[in-house]
């Protein structure tokens, strides 16, 4: 998976776990999966990003 990829679905995760827990108010654990998720891949792309140097 390409690192463009990864940030990609890193926003989408962290953008609808946003609008279903603040602003349509679902309280389900399951839906924090997606705060999880998008957090893993985050990491992922800051670590395996290429060097800006």
């Amino acid at each position: 998976m390409s690192s463009r990829i990864t940030l990609v679905l890193a926003l989408a995760a962290l953008g609808l776990w946003y609008i279903l827990a603040f602003v349509t108010g679902v309280t389900a654990g399951a839906v924090h999966l997606l705060l999880a998720a998008g957090v893993v891949l985050a990491v992922r792309w800051w670590a395996l990003r290429p060097d800006r140097a």
